[in-house]
């Protein structure tokens, strides 16, 4: 079994993205890289919030009820 380093792995994604980076723009996002990973294994550790809508949605035939009467 290997260990890919954060470089490593920033480089693999960028790659398989089909984005062009040199050596500072993947040391800089390596950086980062743990705590983000991190963060985002938080997000899916939550098992109340796995099936949520993440953003509020504009909705064009929303209509306007009225419960006060």
């Amino acid at each position: 079994m290997t260990t890919n380093t954060p470089a490593a792995e920033v480089g693999v994604l960028l790659a398989r993205a089909g984005l062009p980076a040199g050596e500072p723009q993947i040391a800089m996002l390596a950086a980062g890289y743990d705590l983000q990973n991190t963060g985002i294994a938080m997000l899916y550790a939550v098992p109340e919030a796995r099936y949520a809508d993440p953003a509020l949605r504009f909705r064009a035939d929303a209509r306007i009820v009225d419960w006060s009467e």
